[in-house]
């Protein structure tokens, strides 16, 4: 009996033990319990299997079901106790699936510091699956995003930012801190203002789009941003006339997405060609180029357009003084969108008296402004306009066409007719210049270590003259125009996450014709000539915590001349510690173009200078090697930047020069040398920004054939500083800067020998050339902007600039010519800078 009944005992402990069903029998319903058990319980009981994600379920504590609810009535309990969603696949299999809440994001991105918006932050989740770009605005948008989603935030000289889609839905401002370390990808940001950025390897860089405000402008015309730079100068207050470390414009490389550009001012320099509602950012450098880039002996001026699909619509247009505008981004698919851009003045409508001030400047000193007899009537008109239209295609992430197109044009109509009869006896006059410009890019990745990009591209630059004089009917016909096509092949290899190598090969045919055409007496010339070169490059680029090292060749070929030319690059960065670094750069380069002039009344007096090519001979190729180096100081708010520099340029024509004096009409080659120093010291302390940059220089001439041989520059100019200062609050901001520097070398008459005779020809006697300067150039400008919303996504900004507000009237050119009313005694002609000039602007973007 014992026995029996101590058996039963194991049996029924066995069963307790070993047999899930049983135990959740014995359980108490109503009662709480992990789901886990729950579910493994039911499994046994109904003979079924639940499929499941361990962590969706970890944690989740219920009421125990009934015993007596059927298979389905279970499922439907869970439902409502969880939530989570319970789907049968079959008849013995269930899903579980947890539910995750979705929400539709959308944010805008700002700089912390100025409250502007920062367009192409890059926007992922933290399983990377979701990814998006900010627009112009600084807007982006997520679809069904689930609520504890991580989403981050990046963006190049920022600190990256992160917190979960929930907590964004309920605050969708983002404001990105500026993220100064020592040494990467850029050095300080907030150079001058906001936008405004200095990189590892020297040069700066220029987002338009966080472009804050600058003395004097009401838009951020990249051309005049760069006249701000320590080292860039433009003697005579134009764009078209930007002289980097005493270089002469023409020695410039200024590219727009790759393409080289010839013409890049309108009103003849006093506004940059290149719309800003087109331009995305500039890269400037001034010495230890890549490899990659060909020309510019003197600097390097490269712009883009925006460049990324956005899948956004968004339009915008502005207004101010001297022109209108508008832009357009069109999305077609998502692998498809379209850009345009297009500006014009205004002056067909209505003159402003910024638009006068302009012309009056442009045409100063010119056959249109001198004076003529009391019988003679003048009208002269100027317009101009710039359109844009880039096509952007992803094949997928690895695969990017672009395509883009530009062109730009000046056109001045003069018209000089008799008081008595003006109608018949009108004498029709114009200058056009006109630069159109097509380029392709293809840009693709391999794999995570290589990648290539492959570009063409297609500029042509024409500038024509009919210049029909009243009172003897003659006709001079003349043109210039430049027509370059080029082909470039880059690749990319990762060698490390430190290491990268870059090579490559450029090809580019130019060609350049210069005709004349004169009725009476009849004279007629045509020139034209083309120079092919082929180049390969290699280069290598390393950037460790503390070192950035970029060394490269580029090797070119001439085939006319049969002439190989070998061009050493090298920048270099080094941390030192205690918050200062060193810095190096080094450069060779050459360039087969450049500008002369023949006549200073050639094109009307407005525009006299024209494109050539080099002949080897009269004109050779023109060759440069610089050398900088300096010390970058960050601290507290301060950044102080010195560099030493020395340049010299072989092969410079005295055509090329602008010589108004005794060399003008000499046609010889020689060379310059320019060195110098370059001070900036930067400062910033909450709303405050404050500048101060102070440039120290000496270039001169050698011309062996010249006597002297040796004399100072025509841009010498020996010292130049600027102090300004910004302020901003909330949306307003103002600033207010000044710029003063050294007068320009001129040449004057011998005192009391004025003139001389040369056969029967009187003509100046002039002294020593360069031996004298003008008077100091000084100048206070402001400008002041307010950003607002209007409705909904539409925005506006408001803009004021003062150019000049002390109307002081700087000269910036003297020369001499002899005297109409007695041949022994000359005439002093005297160009001056703008007077006081205000400009306003508004601006909404859609």
């Amino acid at each position: 009996m014992k026995s029996s009944y101590f058996g039963w005992l194991s049996i029924i402990f066995i069963f307790i033990t070993f047999c899930p069903g049983f135990e959740a029998a014995a359980q108490e319903t109503g009662k709480n319990q992990p789901l886990k058990e729950i579910l493994s319980n039911l499994e046994n009981r109904h003979e079924v299997r639940f499929s499941y994600r361990h962590q969706d379920i970890a944690g989740i504590i219920i009421t125990i079901p009934e015993e007596d609810l059927d298979l389905e009535e279970v499922l439907e309990f869970l439902k409502k106790q969880t939530d989570l969603t319970l789907r049968r696949l079959d008849e013995r299999y269930i899903a579980i699936i947890k539910n995750i809440t979705k929400i539709d994001l959308s944010a805008t991105v700002l700089d912390s510091a100025t409250g502007m918006p920062l367009e192409g932050a890059t926007i992922f989740t933290s399983d990377s699956l979701t990814t998006g770009f900010t627009d112009r605005q600084g807007r982006f948008s997520l679809k069904n995003i689930p609520a504890d989603a991580l989403i981050k935030i990046r963006f190049l000289g920022y600190e990256t930012w992160k917190r979960p889609a929930e907590a964004i839905e309920k605050n969708p401002s983002i404001f990105l801190t500026s993220a100064f370390q020592p040494l990467q990808e850029t050095v300080i940001v907030n150079y001058l203002t906001s936008g405004i950025s200095k990189k590892i390897d020297g040069s700066t860089y220029i987002d338009t789009d966080r472009f804050g405000v600058l003395p004097g402008m009401v838009e951020p015309d990249v051309l005049q941003t760069i006249e701000s730079l320590p080292g860039v100068e433009s003697v005579n207050e134009t764009i078209s006339n930007i002289n980097i470390r005493g270089g002469t414009s023409d020695q410039n490389l200024v590219l727009f997405d790759g393409i080289k550009m010839y013409l890049t001012g309108h009103f003849f320099g006093l506004i940059s060609a290149f719309n800003p509602n087109l331009t995305k950012d500039v890269n400037v450098i001034k010495n230890g180029s890549s490899a990659h880039l060909n020309d510019g002996i003197s600097g390097t001026i490269d712009i883009h357009s925006k460049d990324d699909l956005s899948q956004t619509f968004s339009a915008g247009a502005g207004i101010n003084l001297v022109s209108t505008d508008a832009y357009l981004q069109l999305p077609i698919t998502k692998k498809f969108e379209l850009h345009f851009s297009g500006r014009r003045s205004i002056n067909d409508f209505f003159n402003t008296p910024t638009y006068d001030s302009y012309f009056s400047r442009t045409l100063q000193d010119t056959e249109i402004t001198m004076e003529t007899s009391e019988d003679h009537l003048k009208t002269a008109d100027f317009n101009y306009y710039d359109t844009s239209l880039k096509a952007l295609y992803d094949f997928n992430d690895d695969q990017q066409l672009r395509f883009t197109f530009i062109k730009i044009h000046n056109d001045l109509e003069y018209i000089e007719s008799f008081k008595e009869n003006p109608s018949d006896e009108s004498r029709r006059s114009r200058l056009a210049q006109d630069n159109l410009a097509l380029g392709g890019t293809w840009n693709a990745k391999w794999n995570n270590s290589f990648e290539t990009n492959t570009s063409s591209y297609f500029t042509r630059y024409r500038l024509d003259a009919l210049n029909h004089t009243l009172n003897t009917d003659q006709r001079l016909i003349q043109e210039n125009e430049v027509l370059e096509t080029g082909l470039k092949f880059n690749s990319v290899k990762t060698l490390s996450n430190k290491i990268k190598l870059l090579n490559g090969y450029q090809f580019y045919e130019v060609g350049v014709s210069n005709n004349e055409n004169l009725n009476n007496p009849f004279f007629s010339s045509r020139i034209k000539n083309v120079i092919r070169s082929h180049s390969v490059y290699s280069e290598i680029n390393f950037l460790g915590e503390q070192t950035f090292l970029r060394g490269g060749i580029r090797l070119n070929y001439l085939p006319k001349f049969s002439k190989f030319l070998a061009e050493p690059r090298l920048s270099f960065n080094q941390d030192l510690g205690n918050k200062v670094s060193f810095k190096a750069q080094a450069e060779m380069k050459s360039q087969t173009t450049s500008q002369i002039i023949d006549l200073q009344g050639d094109f009307l007096g407005v525009e006299n200078r024209r494109w050539i090519l080099s002949d080897d001979d009269t004109y050779p190729v023109i060759t440069s090697r610089q050398v900088s180096a300096g010390f970058d100081y960050k601290a507290g708010g301060w950044y102080i930047d010195l560099e030493a520099f020395f340049k010299e340029v072989k092969g410079v024509s005295t055509s090329n020069q602008g010589f108004q004096d005794q060399n003008e009409f000499k046609r010889t080659s020689g060379s310059y040398t320019a060195r110098g120093m370059e001070l900036l010291v930067n400062k910033k302390a909450g709303p405050f920004h404050t500048y101060f940059t102070y440039t120290l220089g000496e270039n001169n001439y050698s011309f062996e054939e010249l006597t002297p041989s040796e004399f100072p520059n025509n841009f010498d100019i020996r010292h130049s500083g600027s102090l300004a200062a910004n302020y901003t609050l909330n949306r307003l901001k103002f600033s207010l800067g000044g710029h003063l520097r050294s007068g320009k070398p001129y040449t004057r008459p011998i005192a009391g020998k004025e003139t001389r005779r040369e056969g029967n020809n009187w003509v100046v006697n002039y002294a020593s050339p360069n031996e004298e300067t003008l008077p100091s150039y000084f100048r206070i400008d402001f400008s002041s902007a307010y950003n607002f919303s209007v409705s909904g996504k539409a925005k506006a900004q408001i803009s004021l600039g003062l150019l000049n507000i002390l109307n002081r009237k700087n000269v910036i050119n003297r020369y001499y010519r002899i005297s109409s009313d007695s041949p022994r005694e000359t005439v002093q002609i005297d160009n001056t800078s703008l007077g006081f000039t205000p400009n306003a602007s508004f601006r909404m973007s859609f």
